[in-house]
């Protein structure tokens, strides 16, 4: 990634937070531009709603993007059907067929000549929705592993306390800021600016590209 280039940003309602706060963060980085797809209520479990795999094949071919941002997940945590049974959220056969639809993006992007960046969700505040996101996470990173030019980015820590907790609120360039909406799930413009600032940083770093976040908020202690 040398000089001018693309980034594609796909993902569902989360994602739309990651890319609105990229969008904002990498405003002056014009060697870079950034092309936003996210569908919210999306998911790779709801294929008959929004089929990503579909979605991306025309995306891939449309802008020749050379990294994908992945963000997606908040909606799969529910029942999958396969072969015309309904599997369970985070059974044997769910967590198979989850498997393969995660493989099935990243084989897309990295035939196209893409790089992929697969952000982790972060932690959130619903208990069981929580332990969810910690099979998910699971799921990226391990697919991830076996793919070269994917690279799994886990962002739990960002928004967690020092226990690994769900904070709501946090020090943001040393100012006491809201982070996240009141579901505990979704972020706040704030924390939608802070995810964007860590998420650039770590492109930066990743790929060894020069990026410097347009207006950067990160969480201070």
């Amino acid at each position: 990634m040398v000089g001018h280039c693309k980034v594609l940003e796909i993902g569902d309602s989360l994602g739309n937070d990651l890319g609105w706060g990229l969008s904002r963060e990498l405003a002056s980085t014009h060697a870079l531009k950034l092309v936003q797809k996210d569908k919210s209520a999306s998911g790779l479990v709801t294929a008959w709603f929004y089929n990503w795999p579909h979605h991306l094949k025309t995306l891939l071919k449309q802008y020749h993007p050379d990294l994908l941002i992945v963000c997606v997940g908040a909606d799969d945590e529910q029942g999958m059907k396969v072969n015309g049974h309904v599997y369970g959220f985070d059974t044997p056969q769910w967590r198979a067929r989850y498997t393969l639809l995660i493989r099935q993006i990243d084989a897309m992007a990295t035939r196209a000549g893409t790089y992929v960046l697969w952000v982790g969700l972060p932690v959130m505040a619903p208990n069981i929705y929580r332990e969810g996101v910690v099979t998910l996470n699971s799921l990226y990173r391990s697919v991830a592993a076996t793919v070269p030019g994917v690279t799994f980015l886990p962002s739990w820590s960002l928004f967690a306390n020092a226990r690994g907790q769900f904070e709501n609120a946090a020090p943001v360039n040393h100012v006491r800021t809201v982070l996240r909406s009141p579901d505990g799930i979704h972020l706040s413009y704030v924390g939608e600016n802070v995810f964007a600032t860590f998420v650039t940083n770590e492109i930066a770093t990743i790929y060894h590209v020069e990026l410097k976040p347009s207006q950067p908020m990160s969480i201070t202690s």
